[in-house]
Parts: structure tokens; C-alpha cells; sequence
């Protein structure tokens, strides 16, 4: 393999596992700096994107404030009796514990510290080890709320970090937008958020745009979905099913890389999903779940994956649920080393580094 040209190497080495690829990076200079090349890490993410549909470059991320983050093998949660986690010594773990995993994208995973002053942001992929910690910013005075995005513009090739600040001044509120770009390094202000966030959960990134559950004011309880777009920093309204219930709130998530919406009801939740982004005629239902627990239990439930074949994994109030919707069966994965947790997310094991965007 050594004497064979550079470009038939790199080919398959954009098929190997992550794990592998770290351990080859001992095998020769010449190799380290091929496997660590911006480059590279495009092509494996390319090849990985492509068969994500196989759950082999897949891992659920999870955290508790009184635990270490921990991650485990998706696969084994679809095909085995149960799964292994193993540690992450996640960055910034000296400042604290996690606040909130604030998105996942093409193996990157944003992650927010908070103490009593300011929010630590820290991009990081857990799959190299490498993270870069984003420059702090100050509580403003008489703040409401913050929420935080994380996702991909595609048409600068950047990742972008978004903070909305909710302000309360005289009763009144007023948002303040400021977007961090890994390629220049810096938070840049942008137009003001037209509408109002109840909640500070993270918004949801699809398709290069970052999406949020919103109203039009505070005393408005007619609820919708609104979008930032990376690209272009203009603000939209997603179209929703029409069995949307404009008085019930439209729960938001991202399944398989499409736009994702559940209503949850007295016994069932209605997970829909839309197979092209901003098509209000593209929304479809995929499945109807049974609760599995009392819905007062916690906020409520995560689709996290789903199979094409007829299998779906929720995050059902603190609890893993795998459901089969084709032989409406339900069967609660085991994680061994996790017993409760906090917060868990899916995410792309990949070569991309944080730091290559400088």
C-alpha cells in the first residue's frame, strides 16, 4: 500500500473508520499529512454523509451535569441486545459542567458552559479530539433569555455559531442577534429577531437555515415556525402541515437530515416530516407513537433516528425507546455506564477540525 500513488491512498482511506484513521497517522509523515489535510477531512466527511444511512459512522452523544459526556455506537442500539458507552473528557471542563449541547453537524458538536456571567461556547469533535473555544460573551443587563444555534452555511463554507438575546426593557422585550463565523473568527451583529422565543432551546439547523418555534409577541399564543438563513441572514416562515393546530406548540427536531415537526396529544405523538425544506406540500406523516411514560413526566419526546425499514429511536422523557412501527413493538435500549442522562444527540463521526476554518 505504501508504494501505491497518493490519490489511490487517500481513497481508501476515506473509507475507514475515524478510530482508524487516528492510528494511521502514526504509520508515516507523509500519511499524517495527508489524513490531516482540510482536504482529507472533506472527502472522508463525504464519504461518511453518503452512508450515514447505514448507522456505521453514527453515535449518540449524552451528558448529565453530574456525569461526563459519554457516547455510544448507534448501530448496536438498532441490531444488538445493547450498547457500550465510553468517556469524553470534553473541553472547557475545568469551567464547569455542560449547560447544553447546542447542535451537531458533519461530526462537530457545539456545546455551551454556563456560570453566573457568560456562556463558554466550544466547537468540538469528540472523534479527533479537537475543539475551539469560542470568545466569551457577557449576560446583558436584564436579559430575558438566550438561545443558540449551531450550523452549516454552505455557500461559505463555514460553520456559524447563532446567539439570540431576548432583552427586557420596560416591559417590553428586544432581541439581540449575533452570529459567529469559524472563518473570520469574530461575532458580528445582525438584524434584529422579528418574533419571540418562549424557551431558550437551542433552534434547529436543516438545510442551511436555523429554525425556532416562535409567536409574534408575548401575549400572542398562535404559534409557527420561523427561520434564519445562514447565507443570507434574512428571516422566513416555514410552512407547517396543514393538521397543524396553530394554539398548540409545534415541537421542532431534525430526522435523517429533513425538517421535523411533532404534535403531542392526550396518548400519541404525530411525527412529520418534510422531504423538501420550505415545500409546505412536501410534509408527510412517518409514524404515530403510543407514550410510554406519563407526558407530565418531562418536557417531551426527541425523534433521534429512524429506519427506513420501519424503526425508529426516540428520546422518550430520559428514556430511550426503540419503536417498530411496522410491528407496533417497543423495546427500551440498554447503554452500559449510562443510567440516566441529561440531554443525548446523534452525531457523524468525521475528520473535520474546528481549528482548519483559521
Amino acid at each position: 500500500m505504501p508504494h501505491l500513488p497518493n490519490e489511490i491512498i487517500l481513497e481508501i482511506l476515506s473509507l475507514l473508520p475515524v478510530k482508524s484513521l487516528m492510528r494511521f497517522k502514526c504509520v508515516c509523515k507523509s500519511w499524517r499529512l495527508m489524513i490531516s489535510d482540510p482536504e482529507f477531512a472533506k472527502k472522508q466527511l463525504n464519504v461518511a454523509t453518503k452512508e450515514s444511512g447505514k448507522l456505521d459512522k453514527l453515535r449518540l452523544i449524552l451528558h448529565s451535569p453530574y456525569l461526563r459526556i459519554k457516547s455510544c455506537s448507534l448501530p448496536s442500539l438498532f441490531y444488538e441486545p445493547f450498547g457500550y458507552s465510553i468517556n469524553h473528557d470534553y473541553p472547557g471542563r475545568d469551567l464547569g459542567v455542560i449547560n447544553e449541547i447546542v447542535g451537531c453537524y458533519n461530526g462537530l458538536v457545539c456545546i455551551s458552559i454556563r456560570d453566573m456571567e457568560k456562556d463558554t461556547i466550544f466547537v468540538w469533535n469528540p472523534s479527533i479530539k479537537e475543539s475551539k473555544r469560542l470568545p466569551s460573551k457577557p449576560f446583558e443587563q436584564l436579559f430575558y433569555l438566550v438561545s443558540y444555534a449551531f450550523g452549516y452555511d454552505s455557500i461559505t463554507d463555514d460553520y456559524k455559531v447563532v446567539r439570540l438575546v431576548c432583552c427586557s426593557i420596560n416591559d417590553s422585550y428586544e432581541y439581540h442577534v449575533e452570529v459567529f463565523s469559524l472563518r473570520s473568527n469574530a461575532w458580528r451583529k445582525i438584524r434584529s429577531f422579528p418574533y419571540f422565543l418562549f424557551t431558550d432551546e437551542a433552534g434547529k439547523h436543516v438545510n442551511g437555515s436555523i429554525n425556532w418555534a416562535v409567536s409574534r409577541d408575548k401575549n400572542n399564543d398562535h404559534w409557527f415556525i420561523a427561520s434564519l438563513d445562514l447565507a443570507t441572514e434574512s428571516y422566513e416562515v416555514v410552512p407547517q402541515p396543514d393538521c397543524a393546530n396553530e394554539t398548540l406548540k409545534p415541537i421542532i427536531r431534525v430526522l435523517g437530515g429533513q425538517f421535523c415537526i411533532i404534535f403531542e396529544y392526550d396518548d400519541i405523538i404525530d411525527v412529520w416530516v418534510m422531504q423538501e425544506y420550505g415545500v409546505k406540500e412536501s410534509w408527510s406523516k412517518l409514524v404515530t407513537v403510543p407514550f410510554f411514560s406519563d407526558p407530565l413526566d418531562a418536557n417531551y419526546a426527541k425523534p433521534l433516528f429512524y429506519l427506513k425499514e420501519g424503526a425508529i429511536l426516540i428520546d422518550f422523557y430520559g428514556m430511550l425507546i426503540l419503536y417498530n412501527f411496522n410491528r407496533n413493538e417497543s423495546t427500551s435500549p440498554m447503554i452500559y455506564g449510562v443510567h440516566h442522562y441529561h440531554e443525548v444527540e446523534v452525531y457523524l463521526e468525521s475528520m473535520v477540525s474546528p481549528n482548519s476554518y483559521n
